[in-house]
């Protein structure tokens, strides 16, 4: 540190007013006059003006350097970094939050109301920044606000990739997405898919994999789907079961054995119906904006081939099972599901 710090309007006036008292206080010196002499030696002869010989208070050197261009300059500039700042999973969340409320401050915005306005707009994207809006919306203090936004943040960092061990919970039932050995007795003949309550064990994981290019050969990690690559909103993906090895798996004809909807089946054969699009549960996202998938969103499965959503109901295959089938082409509250990240 400087013996004495010099200022140069490029950083707050109260900020460096501070640090020249906290020095001084290390050397023993308390006299207001000795600290004014000292202060305006170390202001830029930039900043220093006419007026400057006539101080004899601390309160007017601060007087002097708000009143001086440098001040709104300094502030504009804060306020210019702060629109600028963008969080997005790669970011470390202390770090990132330290250098949002000192931004804040040194561009003095204090209200909470535009502090809340700033902060949602530092998310990486509208539909992190409505998410993220709609938490923070009946907030009374700056320290819940803060709170809440760590909160997201590290939701926020959960991001799921290739290769990634997830479960699958349904939103309107609480129920997990599950497979079995077990078959259809009519329909495809297929292996049973559906939603139950308990623990999640193999059957009710599943691993995320690259869509089925070429017929009958199994999905591939390449290109930009490596495994451990993120997943974003909007991608083509197959899920495998991993109980069974065998992949989520719908298709035109054959009707669930219990409402007559489109039945959803897990199967061995690699085939185009093994092929699923995940989207947010209400924006639809293009791959190429690249959203990576998150946690701690809601989202929906739309089938590829037929163009109907992934969906369960209270309707029930047996006493324990609930029927998944792919029904309609809209986002309705049937369809909306959880991903829960077992291995990353």
């Amino acid at each position: 540190m400087e013996l004495f710090p010099s200022y140069d309007g490029s950083c707050h006036p109260d900020d460096w007013f501070n640090n020249l008292k906290f020095v001084a206080a290390l050397h023993g010196i308390s006299s207001e006059t000795v600290l004014v002499d000292l202060a305006l030696l170390k202001i830029s002869r930039a900043i220093r003006n006419n007026s400057s010989g006539s101080i004899t208070k601390l309160s007017q050197v601060i007087d002097l350097l708000k009143a001086d261009s440098s001040y709104k300059i300094f502030k504009l500039t804060s306020e210019k970094k702060l629109s600028a700042l963008r969080f997005t999973h790669l970011c470390d969340v202390r770090d990132f939050i330290v250098e949002l409320r000192q931004l804040l401050s040194d561009a003095e915005i204090f209200n909470l109301s535009t502090q809340k306005q700033y902060i949602a707009k530092i998310l990486s994207s509208e539909m992190l920044a409505n998410d993220f809006s709609s938490k923070i919306a009946n907030a009374t203090s700056v320290d819940e606000v803060f709170i809440k936004l760590q909160k997201s943040l590290y939701k926020l960092k959960r991001v799921v990739k290739y290769g990634s061990v997830i479960a699958l919970r349904h939103i309107d039932t609480n129920k997990i997405l599950s497979s079995t050995l077990n078959k259809y007795s009519g329909g495809s003949k297929q292996y049973w898919v559906f939603a139950k309550d308990g623990n999640v064990t193999d059957f009710e994981s599943w691993t995320i994999m690259p869509e089925v290019i070429v017929l009958n050969t199994p999905p591939k990690y390449g290109d930009k789907k490596e495994k451990g690559s993120l997943v974003y909103y909007g991608d083509k993906i197959t899920l495998k079961n991993n109980g069974t090895g065998h992949k989520l798996h719908s298709h035109c004809g054959p009707q669930s054995p219990v409402t007559s909807q489109q039945e959803v089946s897990c199967q061995t054969w690699n085939n185009f119906d093994d092929n699923w699009i995940v989207q947010h549960n209400i924006y639809d996202i293009d791959p190429e904006k690249k959203e990576p998938l998150i946690e701690c969103h809601d989202i929906v499965f739309k089938h590829i081939p037929t163009n109907s959503m992934l969906c369960s109901h209270k309707y029930m295959l047996n006493n324990n099972n609930q029927e998944v089938t792919c029904f309609g082409y809209q986002k309705i509250n049937l369809t909306k599901w959880h991903i829960e990240i077992l291995d990353m």
